[in-house]
């Protein structure tokens, strides 16, 4: 069996392994833009120099030689039912493909957004060149205040650049947490001299060949910008063979519209846990997905429970999670003590949505709460579930432990 894989992130690494553990002998080729693949999960930590590159590595190189995982460095250009076509003219024959090609930056169409020193920051390439650039700035600007946009601007800050934040809708983070949690974001990042223009349309990025200056209403200094204005699915190379929307359409088994051939991670799209079609740009979405096609790649019968996404801010002392549902729709209750605010959601006894500023250990029982939500687990004292110290023990003593 020759296993053929588009992309070398969460989804494309995760399927890789997956059919090989459970197939031993067969051919597993990973195709990807980069020598060695990593997480961009950690990409501002590495702009800010508290990691290294090895550090971002999914895996260490040594792994895929010991699991027979060839990796080529190679661009796609088309495919068809049973080869895929590389732009260096090689043709690749396969049994099973998997698109796991992720997403690309949304470039705005803001005049000058081709100058000099204007940058994306989705990958390892673009931290280098941000980095580069910072050490000769002196003024950054970041636009769009989502949880990336939110970590670079932290880390150049971090480097000693005067930083500002320019976002269109009227708080940070919006769309994923509640109004008082953008506040308690935007207090915490303004402590460490991060300045906000929120309702912020930006215009124009004058300067001559480089940037100098970003015009939004008036005309703000910057000789360093970086674009934080959301992703798109990398359909293009195959819009035309297999049926897409926003994303790749596939169902349950991460199956796409032609035979033989799977799409998983932010370039999918599939049924999320709330029966919704969607797009779930997530690293954690990309790896259950992942797993699921590697399975079904390799025989087995595995189908996906949709995804729930997942957002983190993890820079600064106020850590912040989004995840699921939230809305009037829902029953929303809330604790706010001593730093700390939660809201939970809930449709009936159900949570559907939690979000919280302030607590690492609320950060790291995301998986706990996607399971709660999956197996609709009924909560029975919804104001004790957001009071209590929350903890893996906790959990196990409140709703199994009986």
């Amino acid at each position: 069996m020759e296993y053929v894989i588009a992309g070398a992130g969460a989804a494309g690494i995760t399927a890789a392994i997956t059919v090989r553990e459970i197939d031993r002998e067969g051919k597993i080729m990973v195709i990807s833009r980069e020598k060695v693949p990593y997480s961009p999960v950690f990409l501002a930590d590495y702009l800010e120099g508290e990691i290294g590159e090895s550090n971002l590595y999914i895996r260490n190189p040594e792994f895929y030689r010991q699991m027979k995982i060839e990796l080529v460095q190679a661009e796609m250009e088309d495919f068809d039912g049973s080869e895929v076509f590389l732009t260096d003219g090689r043709e690749i024959e396969f049994d099973k493909f998997l698109i796991a090609t992720g997403s690309k930056p949304l470039i705005p169409p803001i005049s000058g957004v081709e100058k000099e020193n204007v940058f994306t920051f989705q990958s390892l390439n673009d931290a280098k060149k941000v980095l580069a650039a910072a050490k000769k700035s002196k003024k950054a600007a970041v636009i769009g205040a989502g949880p990336i946009g939110l970590e670079v601007a932290y880390s150049l800050r971090a480097l000693g650049l005067d930083v500002i934040v320019f976002e269109l809708l009227d708080r940070i983070l919006p769309g994923l947490v509640e109004a008082k949690i953008s506040e308690i974001v935007e207090r915490e990042f303004s402590r460490h001299g991060i300045e906000f223009k929120t309702g912020a349309s930006v215009e124009e990025f004058v300067g001559n060949s480089k940037v100098e200056g970003v015009v939004a209403g008036e005309t703000y200094p910057a000789d360093l910008v970086i674009l934080s204005t959301g992703v798109k699915p990398n359909i293009e190379a195959f819009a035309k063979r297999v049926e897409v929307n926003r994303g790749i359409l596939v169902n349950k088994k991460m199956e796409t519209s032609l035979e033989n051939v799977y799409a998983a991670g932010d370039v999918a799209e599939a049924e999320n846990a709330f029966g919704e079609v969607c797009v779930t740009p997530t690293w954690i979405n990309a790896v259950t997905q992942g797993r699921v096609a590697g399975m079904n790649m390799a025989g087995r019968d595995a189908r996906h429970e949709g995804s729930i996404r997942v957002n983190v801010v993890k820079k600064s002392s106020v850590p912040v999670i989004s995840l699921g549902l939230a809305g009037e729709s829902f029953e929303g209750i809330v604790y706010h003590r001593n730093g700390l605010y939660r809201k939970a959601f809930f449709d009936g006894e159900h949570l559907v949505g939690f979000q919280s500023a302030g607590s690492w250990s609320d950060v790291s029982l995301a998986g706990i709460f996607q399971f709660l939500i999956r197996k609709k687990i009924p909560v029975k004292n919804k104001e004790n579930f957001v009071k209590m110290p929350l903890s893996f023990r906790n959990f196990w003593n409140l709703y199994f432990n009986k």
